[in-house]
């Protein structure tokens, strides 16, 4: 997908926003599992709760994988589509340079 030097840069400040947010979804959708498998603990069985939690566990899991995966793509695309390499996301003045691609 052939995107324009504004999108590209959005799309990688995006991604910055994201993955900095990343860890704090992953968290708090530990909170409905936890209070999902207790309830089911107090009702029903600790045994079936133990298998609920380890399930949502694994879901979790691979849902903070797989949002990780979708970051790094967009970004790789990103900088693909502004004809930069990985090491310039290094830089201290990136983010700089890509509101003022932004803004132009």
């Amino acid at each position: 997908m052939a995107m324009t030097k504004k999108q590209a840069a959005q799309r990688i400040l995006d991604s910055f926003e994201t993955e900095s947010r990343r860890k704090n979804r992953t968290i708090l959708s530990l909170v409905p599992a936890l209070a999902t498998s207790a309830a089911i603990a107090m009702y029903y069985s600790y045994e079936v709760a133990i298998g609920c939690i380890l399930l949502f566990l694994a879901l979790i899991q691979f849902g903070h994988e797989r949002m990780g995966k979708s970051i790094e793509e967009s970004k790789v695309a990103s900088i693909a589509s502004l004809g930069w390499k990985i090491e310039d996301l290094d830089d201290d003045d990136l983010i700089e340079k890509l509101n003022k691609i932004i803004h132009k």
